[in-house]
């Protein structure tokens, strides 16, 4: 007879760390930490990406940037309308969650959706699954956005892309570690164990 046992957590590959460095925008004030394997890129929108001997691709985008005006509490909602607006544009787009809630002055939104990729290269015609959250505190937009295919490898990269997620703040990570805020010589990224 068959073995019909339900596969465990244990049984699941998952990545392991063994630390985590702390992303700064020194322009905006937003930070948070993604693991030390990962592989940071310069530049707009900053380029997260697990290591080439990684089993499956990655990609996490982050970004901050000033607004014309203040973001208050209140618009929360129609903000979350926008980005499910903007979402739906993508002709294949398949919302799956979308949250949207203030937290003192703080906004905060989170959409998780599918869609099936049409530009041209590596990965097109295949399906993805992004999560974005973008934070807003005052005229500050803080957007991430965390992507893999979504054959498994979305799941596989959840346990990384939570820890990105959730650590993303408007708040120095450095200063945790080294008692000193917002400082440009700490503009490498910090180590945090």
């Amino acid at each position: 007879m068959p073995d019909r046992r339900l596969p465990s957590v244990s049984d699941v590959p998952r990545p392991s760390f063994t630390g985590f460095l702390a992303w700064r925008d020194l322009d905006h004030h937003v930070s948070l930490l993604y693991p030390r394997e990962w592989n940071a890129t310069d530049g707009v929108p900053v380029q997260l990406t697990p290591p080439p001997f990684a089993p499956c691709r990655a990609v996490v985008s982050v970004e901050a940037r000033r607004l014309p005006t203040n973001v208050e509490p209140d618009d929360a909602i129609i903000l979350r309308e926008g980005l499910e607006a903007g979402v739906r544009s993508i002709a294949s787009a398949q919302i799956e969650r979308s949250i949207a809630d203030s937290v003192g002055a703080m906004v905060d939104l989170e959409l998780e959706h599918s869609y099936v990729a049409d530009s041209v290269g590596v990965g097109a015609g295949l399906t993805w699954r992004r999560w974005l959250r973008v934070m807003y505190l005052k005229d500050i937009q803080f957007t991430i956005s965390a992507e893999a295919e979504d054959n498994g490898d979305f799941e596989y990269w959840r346990p990384a892309f939570l820890s990105i997620m959730r650590t993303a703040q408007f708040a120095d990570w450095a200063a945790q570690a080294t008692g000193r805020s917002w400082e440009a010589e700490l503009s490498q990224d910090q180590e945090l164990s």
